[in-house]
């Protein structure tokens, strides 16, 4: 799943620049406590991984759309790198 985030990374700075950055973080490593929305999604409700947030917000679960994301991006009003 890192090397799908990366991947993922690559894709987005290709459309967005620098507007966006992607972190992998390990569901069991203790940089969870840093996204507790992701946190509690795990513990109270199992929800599938990986788990995408957007600003901090827990979007998307069980798979990594490309499409998907930028979907939602483009619905937030963020546009494409020149």
């Amino acid at each position: 799943m890192e090397q799908q985030a990366k991947d993922l990374g690559a894709q987005l700075a290709q459309q967005y620049g620098d507007k966006v950055t992607v972190e992998y973080v390990d569901a069991l490593s203790n940089l969870m406590d840093q996204h507790p929305a992701e946190l509690r999604l795990l513990e109270s409700r199992g929800v599938p991984l990986p788990i995408i947030s957007v600003n901090g917000q827990p979007t998307f679960a069980g798979g990594i759309s490309l499409d998907m994301i930028a979907q939602e991006l483009k619905d937030r009003g963020l546009a494409t790198a020149a």
